[in-house]
């Protein structure tokens, strides 16, 4: 057991396959990237103005030279929006205090809407939108 949970350890801090302890050696690891998933359902008449501030988040990523967002607007289902963000260390992104690739994200928002308490009221505004919100870790393959 205590073997087991070294080897998830391993894995959960971003060591490849070849420097985990025995199980997790015999068995090569397969090539994906990471997603956090957030399925959303916006309170009545306010997904309009969250879709607003969507594109200004928009600028921030093209800004920084970023298109690993994937948004979705739902035509069927329960969910209004599903919004898929790459973890750009996999499920070790989880692990960091404050992960300095969103800090940068955080510091060209402020910038762009003009200042720290203009970010935190769009930020509020943002999440006052929302009625219902679930979140998932997923993974798309991308080699064999």
């Amino acid at each position: 057991m205590k073997k087991l949970l070294l080897t998830v350890a391993a894995l959960g801090m971003g060591m490849t396959a070849a420097s985990a302890p025995t199980a997790a050696s015999a068995q090569e690891m397969r090539e994906v990237d990471w997603y956090n998933i957030s399925m959303i359902k916006w309170k009545s008449g306010k997904g309009e103005r969250a879709h607003e501030i969507i594109e200004m988040y928009e600028k921030v990523d093209e800004a920084l030279g970023r298109n690993d967002v994937m948004d979705f607007h739902m035509q069927t289902g329960e969910w209004h929006s599903i919004v898929a963000f790459k973890m750009k260390d996999g499920p070790a992104a989880m692990a960091w205090k404050e992960n300095p690739y969103d800090k940068e994200w955080e510091a060209e928002f402020v910038k762009q809407v003009g200042g720290e308490d203009k970010a935190k009221a769009l930020w509020a505004e943002f999440n006052d939108s929302i009625q219902e919100e679930q979140r998932h870790i997923g993974h798309i393959d991308v080699g064999e």
